[in-house]
């Protein structure tokens, strides 16, 4: 996806197994969270106030393995100025709003996420800057089968925790010239590494992607591309502040020609954040969170730094979230 002078975008929506295939993998889930565990741990539906890894984050226990059946929803929020398009020369400010359930079952874990992007006029609707901002949806959701939960034993070894198989989807929409119609399936093996605290994944596969180039009227086929990417979640505490580092990154090869006839190059995407457990000041833990995060985007959808204005993003934010 090349210089299109409105772009494409970010956000994100999930349901299990579901098949999409897009490039824009902007979510803040990829693999889902570790939850494998030995016969031996307990099975317990924890506090599904719990960030990301379900375990309680007391200070100086030790986590240890996540039990079988967890969950943790709750509704983000994040702004930045700095987030850029193929195409666009200008930095764009984004309202963002999200949804994400993540947690464990049986066999398994998952992690699904939809965002709702408003771009200011920078990044405007089909109809112009005078339209306003253009709006966007993305949803990310992924599926982990967990060897160590399907056997009913541990395993691993080691610095690995479990070994399992991920399949996921990405699908986005979005309102501007370009009109944005990502659908993308992503499938591979995971690794799940032993960290004491939280949780650490690593996936490797492929990625099939289709699209709609709105500017020249073309919908777009790509070839199934290698793909590498990681999630992590790590609390810990800074004086009397409980905090959760965590954060993905993704690696997406060449896929062929974009709907420009521009050869695709090795895409690289990343987000962390920083968030205080401000609930814990007010005797609710793990259901208020914010604090800063960062994203970079290399080689946006593929489309190189020579073709197009704006294929990399570098863009500090700010973020809040509520967990139920």
């Amino acid at each position: 996806m090349q210089k299109f002078s409105t772009a494409l975008g970010m956000p994100l929506i999930g349901a299990a197994l579901l098949c999409g295939m897009s490039t824009y993998a902007n979510a803040e889930v990829y693999t889902a969270p570790g939850a494998s565990e030995p016969p031996q741990a307990k099975q317990t539906q924890v506090n599904p106030t719990a960030p990301l890894s379900a375990p309680s984050l007391k200070s100086g226990e030790d986590l240890g393995e996540p039990p079988v059946t967890w969950n943790d929803t709750y509704i983000g929020y994040r702004y930045g100025r700095d987030f850029h398009y193929p195409g666009i020369a200008s930095k764009v400010a984004q309202n963002i709003g999200s949804l994400t359930t993540t947690g464990g079952f049986r066999f398994g874990s998952y992690a699904f996420n939809v965002d709702y992007l408003v771009s200011n006029a920078a990044n405007p609707e089909a109809g112009g800057p005078s339209s306003g901002g253009a709006q966007e949806v993305y949803s990310v959701g992924r599926v982990e089968l967990s060897t160590g939960k399907i056997l009913g034993r541990s395993v691993g070894f080691g610095f690995i925790r479990d070994y399992g198989l991920t399949v996921g989807y990405e699908f986005g929409a979005k309102n501007d010239a370009y009109a944005e119609r990502a659908r993308m399936l992503v499938l591979g093996p995971t690794i799940e590494f032993t960290v004491p605290h939280g949780f650490w994944n690593l996936t490797t596969g492929l990625r099939t992607e289709s699209n709609h180039n709105g500017i020249v009227g073309v919908d777009v086929h790509f070839h199934t591309a290698w793909h590498v990417e990681s999630s992590w979640l790590f609390p810990f505490r800074a004086g009397p502040v409980p905090f959760i580092l965590r954060g993905f990154a993704s690696v997406t090869g060449p896929k062929g020609k974009d709907g420009f006839g521009v050869e695709t190059k090795t895409e690289f995407l990343t987000r962390v954040s920083l968030l205080a457990d401000l609930g814990s000041f007010a005797g609710h833990p793990r259901t208020v969170y914010a604090g800063l995060g960062y994203e970079y985007w290399h080689n946006m959808y593929g489309t190189p730094s020579n073709a197009a204005h704006g294929t990399i993003t570098s863009a500090p934010m700010v973020m809040a979230e509520i967990h139920f």
